[in-house]
């Protein structure tokens, strides 16, 4: 870790953590996701077509703030892959599909949202690729009103859901088109270790999604920007990781680091790459949690992530400490498997 070129690559790290302590903590209105690394396309388009292998399907569920309401349940998925890798000369373009939904409260208030993100790759040496991504995204915006509960309808004794509400709202939805752009480096020094950042812009044409005519309500840009460090040892593998974003008024700031061993052997001459890894680590969600993470991965093709949001911020009153779980699984797919050299190796 003496080389100034390993210096250099973790300072990529340092600059988003050192923005941790000078920008104000406030929720964020988009969808997130603490395990923010196994959800690729949610951080940035030109993410498409990175992984590992020759294709990527990623899952997550989050629930939170089950102790003091009806919880925000989200729900992610996510296809991606490189295409012409082979004809392009270690370029590629990256293909995927993705979408969500994010709902809240007895109404289901939320957003539901498809989207198609393509990215273009360029080699700029024997490991280094950067990649331009964009996205295009249909989403809808809904409150289901039926079954809410009204003033009228309680009769002197309780609540008598055969009363008329005497309301004249009915169930809301807006659908709106949206559209996304980011930036994606990552190289890899001589010493093994890979590094790995990019920004992005989501909301480009800040698209309308009041659900009550004459009310304006806007998605706001969100600008996001992240990055990764990977550092090999004789033992266990380092992963600093950090993302920062903000969305109007509103800011996202989380950093930590993983922590993997490898178990099993993979071969150096033959296609058998089979080893599993078992992944530890803890994140830090600026001014509000602490997130201890715990991932497996089996055979480098199906990695299963568990995380859990301890709430330290200024609910932690109400919460009891406790903000919300978070599942994530991963596959990545080979095609074809012709390698003979391990990237990262040790990794």
């Amino acid at each position: 870790m003496s080389s100034y070129k390993t210096y250099r690559a973790l300072v990529l790290l340092g600059i988003a953590a050192a923005l941790a302590g000078c920008i104000e903590p406030v929720r964020g209105q988009d969808v997130h996701f603490a395990q923010f690394h196994n959800t690729p396309l949610v951080i940035d388009p030109a993410l498409a077509g990175s992984g590992e292998g020759d294709q990527r399907v990623a899952l997550a569920h989050r629930q939170q703030w089950t102790s003091i309401g009806v919880p925000f349940r989200t729900q992610y998925f996510s296809y991606d892959l490189p295409v012409l890798r082979d004809r392009l000369g270690g370029r590629y373009i990256g293909v995927g599909l993705s979408a969500f939904t994010d709902k809240a409260g007895t109404t289901g208030f939320g957003d539901t949202q498809g989207a198609l993100s393509v990215a273009y790759a360029l080699r700029m040496g024997e490991h280094s690729t950067v990649a331009l991504g964009m996205q295009a995204a249909y989403g809808q915006r809904s409150a289901v009103l039926e079954g809410m509960r009204w003033d009228s309808q309680y009769n002197g004794a309780g609540y008598d859901p055969s009363l008329p509400t005497n309301e004249l709202i009915t169930n809301q939805r807006r659908s709106f088109m949206d559209l996304a752009a980011g930036l994606m480096a990552r190289g890899e020094l001589r010493n093994g270790v890979s590094w790995l950042a990019g920004a992005s812009s989501f909301h480009l044409t800040q698209p309308r999604v009041d659900l009550l005519s004459g009310v304006g309500d806007r998605l706001l840009r969100r600008y996001m920007a992240h990055c990764e460090v990977r550092i090999p040892g004789q033992r266990w593998t380092w992963s600093p990781r950090a993302m920062v974003a903000q969305q109007g008024g509103t800011r996202e700031i989380l950093y930590g680091a993983m922590m993997h061993r490898r178990i099993g052997q993979d071969s150096r001459f033959t296609t058998d790459k089979n080893s599993s890894a078992l992944h530890l680590g803890c994140f830090h969600r600026w001014g509000d949690a602490v997130i201890p993470t715990l991932q497996f991965e089996w055979k480098r093709k199906l990695v299963a992530g568990l995380s859990y949001d301890v709430n330290i911020g200024k609910l932690r009153a109400q919460t009891g400490f406790r903000g919300g779980a978070e599942l994530s699984l991963q596959w990545i797919g080979m095609f074809k498997d012709t390698r003979v050299r391990l990237p990262n190796s040790k990794g």
